[in-house]
């Protein structure tokens, strides 16, 4: 039982539109909502990436500077000298040497270059400012540091509360030796100002340099970073592994990228907000749904509307179909209707009036005649087989007797399928069986002057053929064919080729003469012949009448070669008959 579901071409288009439009509102909804994950999620964090990358450059370049100044001066000749001996000319040497290297880098920064005692011997800070620094724990600790490890530059934070803007936030120390023994110390502190400066021309939120024990070295936004250092340490399993993560501080989200800076000495954090990538995510998720709802709410009655529109013409013509069905032929299509369709109407109109014209003069008159003459074909094929054999017989029941009786056998056989097998279309097998039965009865004749081969394949055997087209063909090869010959062989063999069934008869008989060939091609073409090849006509004929050209029989024959006969028939393996 078929499905109860529409299948009105109305509902088809109609589904099909609110598919589509369904479909490519879903689409852009994806992409809207694809562009702005991939927005947060790549495009923000590779941006972020890239302007940490740039400011870790710019840092670890001017503390490799500041790390080969200090290497530089702490084996100069003005510095070691002016340490052992403060001349006034030996002091103004050095100031030269330290004022032209602090300006000639790019984050600039105060120096202080102190004898073994702490003393002060140069410094470009305010003089308010160097007692600030002597009186320090930071000094006192750097001394002790820097007459530990003499060689060893030492990196750490300042946050010395100097005025005059002289506030500095990382400072480079080294100690200045002389014959293996520390004679002095020099000290660089990078100005808070100039880092800024450095920093802020890239798009990042905040900028955070910490050392490797977690301590603040510089930060864009101080108070923002004490709470992020607090919940982010150096070493952070999470930084570890990517670098970057994104997190919460005082109510706001930020992307947060890390970089280590010499040798993991400092470590460079730079927070990229996504508060503004977030809020747009959120409202333009919102946005859509509300209006992918109204959309969808819209989308039915506007589908409906659409189609109603570009089914109007097809509803007219379906309309004047339905009328010429009826038997109005008058029926005519609105003016609305596109030239198209009323080509389309007119010219069907005109066929249907044609086709009632012919049909009533020749639909019964064709019918009945292609089923007379199909019988009248079978019945007439008959008789002419019978009377061959019965004159075979009269001579066998005098020469051989018990050959007669399996002659009389194999006839019976053949009369049978004849007479009592209904069908008009058989299997090949069945046709096969019948012709095999005719060849033992000619064989039985004609006796070492007769021989015989079938070559056909076994898948070909269930293939459908006309009743009775092949004896025919063969019976035509043995009467013509042992004209002035001593001996005849004949082979039945069957191809596929082209789409066609090809069922070939071949005998090496006399053959056919060139003019009698053209005149048999000719008459197997007319619809009424009475000739002595009537066996090959008739079977030409039931097979046109049954398939129509280009299927029948082929003839090729030269004369004193032999007579190739091919039968062209449709591949049929099915069950219905004619």
């Amino acid at each position: 039982m078929a499905a109860n579901r529409s299948n009105r071409y109305r509902s088809y288009v109609q589904k099909s539109i609110f598919r589509y439009s369904f479909s490519i509102m879903l689409l852009l909804f994806i992409l809207v909502f694809a562009f702005l994950f991939i927005n947060i999620k790549w495009l923000t964090r590779a941006e972020g990436r890239k302007n940490n990358s740039k400011i870790a450059e710019v840092l670890e370049q001017e503390i490799i500077k500041y790390k080969e100044g200090l290497n530089d001066f702490a084996a100069d000749y003005h510095i070691i000298s002016v340490c052992k001996q403060q001349s006034d000319e030996q002091v103004v040497k050095a100031n030269r040497l330290l004022y032209d290297f602090a300006n000639s880098v790019e984050i600039r920064g105060a120096f202080i270059l102190s004898d073994l005692q702490g003393n002060i011997i140069s410094s470009n800070l305010y003089k308010d400012n160097q007692n600030i620094f002597l009186q320090s724990f930071l000094r006192i600790s750097l001394i002790n540091h820097m007459l530990n490890e003499p060689e060893r530059t030492f990196i750490v934070p300042s946050h010395l509360n100097y005025s005059h803007n002289q506030a500095g936030d990382l400072i480079l120390s080294r100690a200045v030796m002389d014959g293996g023994k520390v004679i002095g110390f020099l000290i660089f502190d990078l100005l808070d100002e100039e880092i800024y400066q450095a920093v802020y021309k890239y798009n990042v939120d905040d900028v955070i340099l910490t050392d490797q024990y977690n301590n603040l070295v510089f930060s864009v936004g101080r108070s923002q970073s004490e709470n992020f250092m607090g919940k982010y340490p150096v070493a952070n399993s999470q930084f570890e592994k990517n670098h970057a993560i994104t997190t919460e501080i005082n109510g706001k989200h930020y992307l947060i990228i890390w970089n280590p800076l010499s040798n993991r000495e400092l470590y460079l954090y730079t927070l990229v907000s996504i508060n503004f990538q977030r809020s747009l995510f959120r409202y333009a998720i919102s946005f859509i749904i509300v209006v992918g709802i109204i959309m969808f709410i819209m989308l039915k009655p506007l589908t409906v509307l659409i189609a109603n529109k570009n089914l109007y013409a097809i509803d007219e013509l379906r309309k004047a179909v339905i009328h010429m069905g009826k038997g109005d032929m008058e029926y005519s299509l609105r003016p609305q209707v596109f030239e198209e369709f009323q080509e389309l109407h007119d010219t069907f109109r005109q066929m249907v009036l044609q086709r009632e014209e012919l049909q009533k003069r020749n639909s019964e008159l064709a019918e009945r005649k292609r089923v007379m003459e199909i019988k009248q074909l079978e019945e007439q094929i008959n008789p002419h087989f019978v009377f061959n054999v019965l004159e075979t017989l009269r001579y066998m029941v005098v020469i051989d007797a018990s050959k007669a009786s399996e002659m009389i056998v194999a006839f019976a056989n053949i009369m049978r399928y004849s007479i009592y097998y209904g069908d008009t279309i058989v299997p090949l097998r069945t046709d096969i069986e019948y012709v095999k039965d005719y060849l033992l009865l000619q064989k039985m004749r004609y006796n070492r002057r007769l021989t015989y081969s079938i070559d056909i394949p076994e898948e070909l055997m269930d293939c459908r053929v006309p009743k009775l087209v092949l004896q025919p063909i063969v019976e035509n090869a043995l009467k013509h064919g042992m004209k002035n010959v001593d001996s005849i062989h004949v082979k039945i063999a069957a191809s596929i080729d082209n789409d066609c069934l090809k069922l070939i008869v071949q005998d090496n008989g006399i053959g056919i003469e060139a003019e009698l060939l053209d005149r048999l091609k000719e008459d197997l073409e007319k619809e009424d012949v009475s000739k002595e090849h009537i066996g090959m006509y008739n079977s030409h004929r039931v097979v046109r009448l049954l398939y129509g050209p280009p299927y029948g029989l082929r003839i090729e024959s030269t004369y004193g070669n032999g007579t190739l006969v091919t039968i062209i028939l449709p591949i049929n393996k099915g069950e219905e008959n004619a």
